[in-house]
């Protein structure tokens, strides 16, 4: 099949394309800037921006499979930018699609689309975190009521929600990548509780690929892995040659208080901080019965376990002069 891919040179996105073209399909995929993790793949680049209709249209023409991947991540509570990017760019692909004759778009959302707090099971019936105050989960949450609504007989619009996403061909590297770069190199003063459920970006593609014949038309799929806390993370990256973990954990609480400082040193050093609020809430508040067996059901899906996730994402890093 002809697909196209927005987010293309993201992590998920040339992970996504890579298995896309080993599986024979021709892809097209909308580069806004960089292209460093498409090098040498056969796939047609088209210059453009998904907040751009126009160029959304040059993308879809001539595909019958749209993935859309591109959004603005930001761990800023209050980001504008996630609104205008995440949001516009959701109805500027549907209206490009329609116009364009694509049977069916693949939507990847967030595990961040969801309220989290008062379930006892994190699944695709709890509510979306519409009324979020944080920008990014405010915004996943609306793109993914809108393209569930958006769903059709004639273009169908099936949703993908994965949780913290790890692996491989992490060439930026993303935000998570770059958390297991620095337990790796021993850049973490302090361990902080709280964890994440980790999930490989090649389980993640698998089951988004198999969602263009077995996904359902206004389906959602939640893709989990497997929580663990943040000193297990570093733990099985010592043994793979990481630095050792810090003795010291400290509270939220004292940890919070540290923010300032780092916000300053962000904006000086013009690097991303070590935390900020938000991801001290991601860290403190992050479900821990994340619920996969829709899609495991559906999709096919069968996540590896995190232990061979972290030493094939290590040895990549190590391989590509990362670490």
């Amino acid at each position: 099949m002809r697909i196209a891919v927005t987010g293309a040179s993201g992590h998920v996105g040339n992970n996504l394309c890579r298995m896309l073209v080993e599986q024979g399909h021709q892809v097209k995929a909308l580069i806004h800037h960089d292209t460093k993790g498409l090098s040498g793949l056969p796939i047609e680049h088209i210059r453009g921006d998904v907040t751009s209709e126009a160029d959304l249209v040059k993308l879809c023409s001539g595909c019958e499979i749209v993935f859309h991947l591109a959004a603005y991540i930001s761990i800023r509570r209050n980001d504008p930018l996630c609104r205008k990017i995440n949001i516009s760019s959701c109805h500027n692909l549907i209206r490009a699609a329609r116009k364009e004759g694509l049977r069916k778009i693949i939507h990847f959302s967030s595990i961040h689309a969801f309220r989290q707090d008062h379930v006892a099971e994190l699944n695709e019936t709890c509510e979306l975190a519409l009324g979020s105050k944080i920008s990014y989960d405010h915004s996943k949450a609306w793109s993914q009521k809108l393209m569930i609504e958006a769903s059709t007989e004639d273009l169908e619009i099936t949703v993908i929600c994965p949780t913290a996403i790890i692996g491989p061909n992490d060439f930026k590297p993303s935000l998570m990548g770059c958390a297991l770069i620095r337990f790796y190199r021993g850049q973490n003063p302090v361990l902080i509780p709280g964890g994440y459920d980790w999930v490989d970006v090649r389980d993640v593609c698998g089951a988004a690929i198999n969602a263009i014949e077995q996904g359902k038309a206004g389906a959602c799929y939640l893709l989990g892995g497997s929580w663990q806390y943040l000193r297990n993370i570093g733990r099985e990256i010592e043994k793979h040659g990481g630095s050792r973990i810090p003795v010291l954990e400290i509270p939220i609480w004292l940890a919070r208080l540290g923010e300032p400082l780092l916000n300053m040193h962000s904006v000086l050093s013009k690097k991303a901080p070590l935390y900020n609020s938000v991801s001290l809430h991601s860290l403190k508040n992050s479900h821990r019965n994340i619920s996969s067996e829709k899609a495991k059901m559906a999709l096919g899906y069968n996540p590896r376990p995190i232990s061979e996730t972290l030493h094939d994402t290590i040895i990549w890093f190590r391989e590509n002069k990362y670490i």
